[in-house]
């Protein structure tokens, strides 16, 4: 082999070094390339992940504010209820109270009133009258329901009944108008 041939040959072993060079260079950048760019895709999926998570977080945390501010809600409504119930049963007990002063009122009145027959219970006595009943008529006069009695007939709503005293004696009728 003469040198020549060798030269040409050291010639194309370096060409076919530097073309493996060259390809091993740009294959290894391209290499390098991709996996920046994935690290950047991977870096840039993970704040996507933890601001998802953040937000979540923060949906949590607001629905929980909402969840306690309810139940403070419901529980002020309890509060409210139970204070409007014991006030109800409070007005109730005052009523009965009124009521049965009232009654108690009426009853001394017609004690002393000497034209009101309190041998029997009165108008207000426990002999199963009616409240407005008089001698000689029973019903509901001042109620609107059916009266009867000597001279009155299925009259409904007349205030008082028929008892002739009524016109004549104004303390009378003053006792009567009660409602």
């Amino acid at each position: 082999m003469d040198t020549a041939t060798v030269i040409w040959i050291v010639v194309g072993i370096v060409v076919v070094l530097a073309i493996i060079a060259v390809v091993v260079y740009f294959a290894s950048r391209r290499g390098r390339e991709q996996r920046e760019r994935k690290r950047r895709e991977d870096q840039q999926k993970a704040e996507a992940i933890r601001r998802d998570a953040e937000a979540r977080a923060i949906d949590a945390r607001e629905n929980e504010a909402k969840a306690t501010r309810a139940q403070a809600d419901a529980q002020q409504a309890q509060v409210d209820a139970d204070r409007l119930r014991q006030e109800a049963d409070q007005r109730q007990a005052e009523a009965q109270g009124l009521r049965a002063n009232s009654a108690e009122q009426s009853r001394r009145a017609d004690e002393l009133d000497p034209t009101v027959e309190t041998r029997r219970g009165g108008r207000h006595g426990g002999n199963g009258s009616d409240a407005n009943s008089r001698p000689g008529t029973s019903g509901q006069g001042t109620s609107g329901q059916s009266t009867s009695g000597p001279g009155v007939t299925g009259v409904t709503g007349v205030t008082g009944g028929t008892d002739p005293r009524d016109a004549d004696d104004p303390t009378r009728r003053a006792t009567d108008d009660r409602s």
